[in-house]
């Protein structure tokens, strides 16, 4: 005589998709908060994005070719922070004086000066995101310009704000930590 055994019969549909549901409700939960997050940062960058934007060249990545090209953007900003922009004109005119004040500090090295679109790469500004673009700039290069790009030298706070700076430098002593492996160590240790 054979032993009894109890048959199982495979789920009815709806029994599936009950037993998936919880899975499609947290992705759904997911999904709603990334768009909150999205919806929430997404006009902090405006001011930045219309900003007319200064780009150094240095002539290579050695310390005193990158001490030159501070100098060269503390003298151009000087010219740009005397002079009344009102437009992309007024930044042309002031070409000539630029060049004669950055060759003053470049240490023999040839200074060139454009006014023109530049192509920027996606960049996060106050929690909100400038996307990548030509934008209208002036371009500054020191010599042959095969330095590092620092983008935005001479307005560091449309890239760089200094609070979110400080922050990053307080925040580089502390360990980091997850909530979800925290939370397993109380569950389980």
């Amino acid at each position: 005589m054979l032993t009894d055994y109890n048959i199982k019969r495979k789920g009815s549909r709806r029994d599936k998709w009950l037993a998936i549901l919880p899975f499609i409700q947290f992705m759904l939960l997911l999904i709603a908060l990334q768009c909150a997050l999205i919806l929430l940062s997404g006009t902090a960058g405006e001011e930045a994005r219309e900003s007319f934007r200064v780009r150094v060249i240095a002539d290579s990545n050695t310390a005193e070719a990158q001490q030159v090209k501070a100098g060269v953007a503390g003298e151009v900003s000087r010219v740009l922070s005397q002079a009344e922009l009102t437009d992309l004109s007024g930044i042309e005119a002031l070409i000539p004086e630029m060049t004669l004040a950055a060759e003053e500090v470049s240490d023999g090295e040839p200074v060139r000066v454009m006014v023109g679109a530049a192509f920027f790469p996606p960049k996060v500004v106050n929690g909100g995101m400038i996307p990548q673009a030509r934008t209208d700039s002036l371009v500054v290069t020191v010599g042959n310009g095969r330095g590092d790009n620092w983008w935005c030298a001479l307005f560091s706070d449309v890239c760089e704000p200094g609070e979110v700076a400080m922050e990053e430098e307080d925040t580089e002593d502390e360990p980091v930590t997850f909530f979800i492996v925290e939370w397993l160590k109380s569950l389980f240790g």
